[in-house]
């Protein structure tokens, strides 16, 4: 439930309790009439009470986190009205007689015993008030009853409840005794102890961060303070009881808001205490109003008492306890001999299990009377505990929360075409695939200055910036990583009310899904949407518009970018810590994600940057300059000599490593590390090892088999490369397969894909040939990995000599064509043996999955031969009418393409046909056939793609079908149409010019234009909306917005970003065409007021206006820039005149017809003629009325 949920129903639930007797007459105000300011009239809030409703007790809910600070507004007769919620609530207070308005006569309490001590001249206490001061009393005394002299109380409550004092003094008071002793003496008397217990409060709450500060530190904690804050003012300002426990709240407040400095268990009893604070201060004055007692029962009063008393001095010796034990860490040492300071759990045992003998006592009590309202009461102060929420729930808990929870299923959509990968998964695996995380290796980093600054989100230091950047930096190998992890996880253990969010990441170099700036910021919006799952708002818009392209397309980081700074504006953010580990594995796009990191700490002071990465990496930018702190991850020994200790204490167990031998491989191990943890995994790996008999290396042998291993990562590598090198019979071989394949993956392989790649024999498993790879490669998960970029980069630099003589090009053609021959004997129609429309969304893979082995290869085999375009002499024989390529495509072709479709990756494929069409055409000596072929195939693919995509089997059914009948593609498999497909006429002979159809206007095409690059095309439409697609594969990239309507100008948008960058205007009817020259410095745009006018794309500023005679519905600039053509002839830019005829070569679309220089070269058919037009070079978009974009490139 939320949170807002629950408020609302413990709001009812009160009402269901009281709502008969408060509806008879309202309740009491609040205020008091003061000085200029006249009480409220006789209405809803008047100040006068029915006598009914003057002796009729009510108890009061705690007000909710979002309403806590009840607001005033005024009247019209001036007077100060609370706001309807908060006076709801704290109507409902139960007045003492003392604290009555004056109109309202106070009851004397001669009756009660506790109250023998009061003088005439002393204000008349309330029970309440009484029963305080008791426990006061009680624990100033040491403790007068037996039970707590059994326990030793008396022995140290007097030297605490004197600590207490003058911590309280000291911290709250700006005029603090420096006696202990003449404090405590002032405080002997009661009405005296009132009053400077409310002295206390006020400059306590003097002492809270004022809510603008508070608003800015830890998540839900804020809005905590801001709630008690709120019952601070309404309580002591009406409740002359409540100063004496809530001076000690007044700090306990500050204690929250800076968490990092006191312990959980201790945060969690103080939000306790705090949080039920007004209910235990209303709970004597409705409990023992006197008309509540019954007669009969009046024996039973005195134990009722008793129990109050025996809670209330739980809860004072607890806040005292607390206090003193904070500034004691503080520097106010009053009191150093106090025993078990740090007992919390068992000091906040004692608060609840007061709290449940009052309970069951009063069970007893009212029994008879008033079971039903007990019932209610005790139902709602379980649910003030639940709007709080469970102190000792973690972040992780929350998250795992979140995710259960049903969103609307756009937004699920959303996030789950946003997400990459699941950071905690990406952190589980990291840390298997390495050692165990060993705490002494890496909490000395909380307990650095650095780390206390991070974490303090109240900038506290009296110069300097506050610690926003942390960047924790060191050399390979440091334990970078492991650090990270060890924070997070630290982070994540915090109660989820006390501290940030937290969304992070882990770059790797080794997998190109996870290696890219793209990847991180998807990832990070992906687990923050996941907590303030309100923020989607930012992005979904975007999505509606775009599809999953807008996490896709190249230009994806720029447009998630916009998104997720509009979420870090959004005044709902919580704060939040943002990691990301590894930056310097970040191999694309590693400026932009810095300079948007920039970017971030001007935008808000809610967000936190957690970082790692090599020194290398180059993170100090203006923006940065006042927030960055650096960390040096190898500035101590200590956490290396922790992670060597543990790691030897696992080989305590095997046989030969005694004392003797852990003593001399520690030295040897600690002389060679050099404050490396790598290097001292990797040498203690060694002793891991088996012989051929499968025995482990005993010990004995293992201190020279340290003292072998040279130190220094890269001389570790080559240590290592030559045990491979020394290893039986084919074993080396098989090796640098393995190493060969696991460096030119373009992603981490299973181990499945690994022997397909490497080409392993079918008698041996991977496996075994990847424990004797020395400490290069790990498996998890059945998923081979390096052990470490380190090891990558030593494989990379060292390819030649150590793994393939013949290079790296030639690595990649072998790659490839062992892809190519698993895929000829696993591919075969309908493999997944599916119905014919099943789409790929409601697949599950049969168990074995057949595609299991050859996953990789079908998504990147083409990758892998054109390698530095086929430059290898393997792959330019292979790429050619005679090579092995050809002979493939041709036999499995639509076997291939229903693969990718199953596997979600279609769009791979048709890169994969244009790079190998690319070098094919490279060499048309040798590859003619094959060039023709994959111009055929490409058109397929576009024609197609879209039903393959939906429903893959298709592809032998629509996609066969629709092809033209000379199509190269349609005779070679023809032979694989569905089997209810006999024979198909009327279908056209060749491949029309028309190359594709964009979708995505919902009414029709106004206007369209190339980019100068060709490489985009930008379509205006009555839908108000300006769309960009690629030219080369026809994914729609951006939605741009901003026209209201045929508003004559011109609007001109950043591409990269869709920001809206400036308007143009000076045309006086609407514009009907617009055109970029050469070099995008100059802008043209037609209208209907029969005038071409030109701009300047930088400034925004008019350079000239040509007149023509007829609205121009079509532009397009020479190839030098210094004319515009048009159907009507061309304009000269220089002196504005039109001539009729052009000898430039330009195409046009006048009516149904495609001419070039008014020769007539096409007719169009109805279902293609446009509604506005745009040429490129050889190619014409065309834009239709059913909002569609077809464009066909020519041969003129």
């Amino acid at each position: 439930m939320s949170t807002k949920g629950l408020r609302n129903s413990l709001k009812s639930g009160w009402n269901r309790v009281f709502g008969d007797r408060a509806a008879a007459s309202p309740g009491p105000s609040l205020t008091q009439p003061t000085a200029g300011v006249q009480p409220p009239k006789q209405g809803k809030h008047s100040t006068e009470a029915s006598p009914s409703n003057a002796t009729e007790p009510h108890a009061r809910p705690n007000p909710s986190v979002a309403k806590a600070q009840a607001t005033r507004a005024t009247t019209e007769d001036g007077a100060k009205e609370a706001d309807p919620y908060a006076t709801a609530s704290l109507e409902k207070i139960p007045k003492s007689p003392s604290c009555q308005t004056q109109a309202q006569p106070v009851e004397p309490q001669a009756e009660d015993p506790l109250a023998t001590e009061t003088t005439e001249r002393s204000p008349v206490l309330s029970p309440s008030q009484e029963l305080w001061n008791a426990a006061y009393d009680s624990l100033a005394n040491g403790g007068d009853d037996a039970e707590d002299k059994d326990t030793g109380m008396d022995k140290d409550t007097v030297k605490l409840v004197k600590c207490y004092v003058k911590t309280l003094a000291t911290i709250l008071s700006a005029e603090a005794s420096s006696d202990a002793d003449s404090v405590a003496a002032e405080l002997e008397d009661k009405s005296k102890r009132q009053t400077h217990m409310r002295r206390l409060v006020k400059e306590g709450q003097a002492k809270i961060s004022t809510p603008s500060k508070i608003t800015m530190g830890v998540g839900d904690v804020a809005q905590f303070i801001l709630s008690a804050k709120g019952m601070i003012d309404a309580a002591v300002g009406n409740i002359p009881q409540a100063a004496l426990p809530w001076a000690g709240v007044c700090v306990g407040l500050q204690i929250l808001s800076n968490p990092g400095r006191a312990t959980q268990s201790n945060l969690a009893g103080i939000a306790h205490v705090v949080f039920r604070m007004d209910w235990y201060c209303t709970l004597s004055e409705h409990l023992l109003k006197k008309d509540r007692v019954d007669d009969s029962l009046g024996s039973i009063l005195p134990q009722l008492k008793a129990r109050i008393i025996a809670l209330y001095k739980a809860l004072l010796l607890y806040q005292m306890k607390s206090v003193c034990s904070y500034y004691r860490h503080q520097g106010l040492g009053f009191l150093r001999s106090l025993a078990n300071w740090d007992d919390w759990d068992a000091d906040l045992k004692a608060v609840t299990d007061a709290e449940e003998n009052l309970l069951n006592d009063w069970d007893k009590y009212d029994k008879l009377k008033a079971e039903s309202l007990r019932s209610e009461l005790v139902k709602l102060a379980e649910g003030i505990v639940g709007m709080l929420g469970d102190i000792h729930q973690t972040l992780q808990d929350f998250v795992d929360l979140q995710k259960t929870i049903r969103r609307d299923d756009m937004e699920a959509t959303c996030r789950r075409e946003l997400r990459v990968v699941d950071p905690h998964h990406d952190m589980e695996r990291i840390e298997r695939s390495k050692d165990e995380l060993v705490d002494d290796a890496y909490r000395w980093i909380l307990h650095t200055e650095e780390y206390t600054e991070f974490t303090n989100w109240y900038d506290n230091r009296p110069n300097g910036s506050p610690c926003r950047l942390l960047w924790v930096n060191g050399p390979a190998g440091t334990g970078k990583t492991m650090l990270m992890i060890g924070i997070i996880r630290e982070l994540s253990r915090l109660p989820v009310a006390l501290t940030p969010k937290l969304s992070f990441f882990f770059c790797q170099g080794t997998d190109t899904d996870l290696n890219n700036a793209t990847a991180v910021l998807r990832s990070l919006i992906w687990l923050l949407l996941l907590q303030q799952p309100g923020l989607i708002s930012h992005l979904l818009q975007k999505y509606i518009e775009s599809g999953d392209a807008l996490f896709k397309d190249r230009n994806a980081f720029y447009a998630l970018s916009e998104a997720f700074q509009n979420m870090l504006k959004d005044p709902d953010l919580s704060p939040v810590y943002f990691a990301v580990d590894a930056l310097d594995e970040c191999e694309q796009g590693l400026a932009d994600l810095i300079k948007l990191i920039s970017a971030s700490l001007t935008l808000t002071d809610k967000v936190k940057w957690l970082v790692s990465s090599r020194p290398s990496v180059e993170l100090k930018t203006p923006d940065t300059a006042g927030s960055l702190v650096e960390l040096d991850a190898q500035r101590l020994e200590d956490p290396v000599n922790a992670y060597i200790n543990h790691k030897l204490s696992i080989l305590e167990t095997r046989e030969g490593y005694d004392g003797r031998v852990l003593a001399e491989v520690a030295a040897e191990v600690r002389l060679r590390a050099k404050n490396t943890f790598l290097w001292v995994a990797l040498a203690l790996k060694e002793l891991d090892r088996e012989d051929k008999n499968h025995n482990l290396v005993h010990g004995m042998y293992a201190p020279s088999i340290i003292r072998k291993m040279p130190s220094g990562l890269s001389e570790l590598y080559n240590h290592m490369m030559i045990r491979i090198e020394e290893g039986m019979e084919k074993d080396p071989q098989y090796c640098k397969t393995v190493l060969v394949s696991t460096v030119l993956a373009y992603r981490p392989l299973t181990l499945s894909e690994l022997a397909v790649l490497a080409d392993l024999p079918l008698g041996m498993h991977p496996r075994t040939i990847v424990k004797k790879c020395g400490s290069f490669l790990t498996t998890k998960d059945e998923t081979v990995y390096l052990i470490h970029q380190s090891a990558k980069d030593y494989l990379d630099e060292n390819y030649t000599s150590r793994l393939q003589l013949a290079g790296v090009a030639q690595g990649h053609a072998d790659i490839g064509m062992r892809s190519i021959k698993a895929m000829s004997s696993v591919l075969k129609q309908n493999i997944y043996n599916l119905d014919f429309g099943f789409r790929p969304m409601d697949i599950t893979p049969p168990k074995p999955d057949p595609l299991a082995k050859i996953r990789y290869s079908c998504v990147f085999w083409a990758d892998h031969l054109c390698f530095e375009n086929g430059e290898s002499p393997a792959c330019k024989q292979e790429l050619t009418d005679d090579g092995r390529v050809f002979e493939f495509l041709k036999e499995r072709f639509l076997y291939w393409l229903e693969s990718l479709s199953l596997l979600g990756n279609l769009s791979d494929g048709v890169q994969s046909i244009r790079r190998l069409l690319h070098i094919a055409q490279s060499q048309p000596d040798k590859s003619p056939r094959f060039a023709g072929f994959l111009k055929d195939a490409e058109k397929f693919v576009l024609s197609h793609g879209s039903i393959i995509e939906r429903a893959p089997l298709q592809t032998y059914g629509s996609a066969l079908v629709f092809s033209p009948t000379m199509s190269a593609i349609r005779n070679e498999q023809w032979k694989e149409r569905l089997p209810f497909i006999r024979n198909v006429n009327g279908i056209r002979d060749h491949w029309s010019a028309h190359q594709q159809t964009l979708e995505g206007h919902s009414n029709s095409v106004s206007s369209v234009a190339f980019s100068p690059d060709g490489r985009t095309l930008a379509s205006a439409s009555r839908d108000k909306t300006v769309r960009l697609w690629d030219t080369a594969t026809g994914a729609h990239q951006r939605t741009l917005e901003g026209h209201s309507d045929s508003d004559e100008t011109v609007r001109l948008w950043d591409t990269a970003t869709g920001a809206h960058q400036r308007t143009l205007e000076g045309h006086s009817d609407w514009v009907t065409s617009v055109a970029f020259s050469p070099d995008g410095r100059t802008l043209a745009s037609a209208s209907h007021d029969k005038t071409v006018r030109l701009w300047d794309t930088a400034t925004g500023a008019h350079h000239r206006t040509l007149d023509v005679d007829v609205a121009i519905r079509q532009l397009s600039f020479s190839g030098d820039g210094s004319s515009l053509h048009t159907y009507r002839g061309v304009l000269d830019i220089t002196c504005g005149t039109a001539s009729p005829a052009s000898t430039t070569l330009a195409l046009f679309v006048r009516e149904q017809w495609i001419v070039c220089d008014s020769k007539i070269l096409l007719w169009l058919p109805p279902d293609y003629r446009a509604t506005s037009v745009a040429v490129f070079r050889n190619t014409v978009a065309l834009g239709h009325a059913s909002g569609g974009v077809s464009f066909m490139e020519l041969t003129v």
